[in-house]
């Protein structure tokens, strides 16, 4: 038996954690098909009633079926209008199709059937986000907010908001307020360096953008580091 060398330690460990990850995707839309012919049968026994189209549907979703989820969330709703959840999943839907307003409908419906559900407040934001309309989505988030204060990027977005609309003050009590529930939130440090960076306040934009640059896995990490590395050297100027 040969012992491994370094590289070839690193070449198998990527093999495997490629391997068990395709496992893990395999797996995982075997369940999903189980569940849909699970799901299809109860349909085709019970068609009548909202519940097994509604579980078909979240099915298709979850399996990327964006029209055949839409189908089926829709005939939940033609059965039952008052189901609330299927107003909301076709809102996700429709997210996913890139249709906004449609989107949009669907939420604001899901939160007249159920104020009390704080996900449609949160997808109603990021839609409204992605259309440019931030002070549509900072009221979203503020009532979802009222529902859940420690609702996961929920502060994290209102800040983006409140960036997005110049509100940089505001902004930064978001981002800081996100920090303070949800502290492994490196996006958070990296938007507060943002801001910061635009208010050319350079001491504090270095700090965030380093603690950004913390989580080893941060995405785009080279283009902060080179902003990083031009703000330490003007400061030291």
């Amino acid at each position: 038996m040969h012992r491994l060398t370094g590289q070839r330690v690193e070449g198998v460990l990527l093999f495997l954690l490629i391997l068990s990850l395709s496992i893990w995707t395999y797996q995982r839309n075997g369940l999903w098909k189980s569940e849909m012919e699970l799901w299809k049968d109860c349909v085709r026994k019970s068609p009548e009633k909202e519940r097994p189209h509604h579980n078909l549907g979240f099915v298709y979703y979850e399996l990327g079926r964006w029209e055949d989820a839409k189908k089926e969330f829709e005939e939940s709703l033609r059965l039952n209008p008052q189901f609330d959840l299927s107003m909301y999943n076709l809102g996700l839907v429709y997210y996913r199709k890139g249709l906004m307003d449609e989107a949009i409908d669907c939420y604001q419906n899901a939160i007249e059937l159920n104020p009390r559900f704080p996900d449609s407040f949160y997808n109603l934001g990021l839609a409204y986000s992605h259309q440019g309309r931030y002070r549509e989505a900072i009221m979203a988030y503020e009532e979802l907010l009222k529902l859940k204060q420690d609702y996961a990027n929920a502060h994290h977005h209102l800040g983006l908001a409140y960036k997005k609309s110049e509100q940089p003050e505001k902004a930064i009590q978001s981002f800081q307020e996100e920090l303070r529930v949800h502290p492994e939130n490196s996006y958070a440090h990296l938007y507060l360096g943002e801001v910061y960076l635009e208010a050319k306040n350079y001491p504090k934009a270095v700090a965030h953008f380093k603690k950004a640059l913390k989580d080893s896995n941060f995405p785009d990490a080279e283009r902060i580091r080179k902003v990083l590395s031009s703000l330490e050297t003007n400061l030291k100027r």
